[in-house]
C-alpha cells in the first residue's frame, strides 16, 4: 500500500519542476523525469511537441528560450496509486511568463493541466509519462518586473 511519504515524494516532483522552470534550469529535469520519459505537449488541443527521452525533452524546452521572468504555480494535484510502485496524477498549474514584445514587457498567463504516470524505481519516484495541456492563454502589458536571471 502506498504511504503519505509516497504521495509527498510525487508532489515534490511537480513542485521541483515548477521551481526549476522558474530558474530556467531545464537540466534539472533529468532529476525528476525518467531517462525514457514519454512527453506530449498539446497547445489548445493540438499536439505541438513530443519527446521520447529526457535529453530530447530538455533540448526542446531550452529551444523556447528564457523568459525575462517566470512564475509557475501549482494548484490541485490528485494522485491515484495503482500499486506500491505505480501511480497516475493530474496537476493544474498557472505558468506566468514575462517577455519583451515591441519594446514592452508582456505577461503571458498560461493555464496548464498535466496528466502524469509515475513509477517508483529503486526506492525513488520518477515521472515516466507526461501529457501537458495548455488549456488557454491570456496576455497583458506589464508595468515592471524583477530580472529573473539575477
Amino acid at each position: 500500500m502506498a504511504t503519505l511519504e509516497d504521495k509527498f515524494a510525487i508532489r515534490d516532483l511537480q513542485e521541483r519542476y515548477a521551481t526549476e522552470s522558474d530558474k530556467n534550469n531545464q537540466d534539472y529535469y533529468s532529476e525528476i523525469f525518467a531517462k525514457n520519459v514519454k512527453l506530449r505537449v498539446y497547445f489548445y488541443g493540438e499536439l505541438g511537441m513530443q519527446a521520447d527521452d529526457v535529453d530530447s525533452m530538455i533540448k526542446q524546452y531550452k529551444a523556447f528560450g528564457a523568459a525575462k521572468a517566470s512564475f509557475h504555480q501549482n494548484g490541485q494535484h490528485v494522485i491515484d496509486f495503482q500499486d506500491e510502485t505505480h501511480a497516475t496524477g493530474t496537476c493544474y498549474a498557472l505558468a506566468t511568463l514575462v517577455n519583451e514584445k515591441d519594446g514592452k514587457n508582456q505577461l503571458m498567463l498560461h493555464t496548464v493541466r498535466y496528466y502524469d504516470k509515475y513509477e517508483k524505481i529503486d526506492g525513488r519516484w520518477w515521472i515516466m509519462e507526461r501529457e501537458q495541456h495548455f488549456v488557454y492563454t491570456t496576455s497583458a502589458d506589464v508595468l515592471n518586473t524583477e530580472d529573473a536571471t539575477k
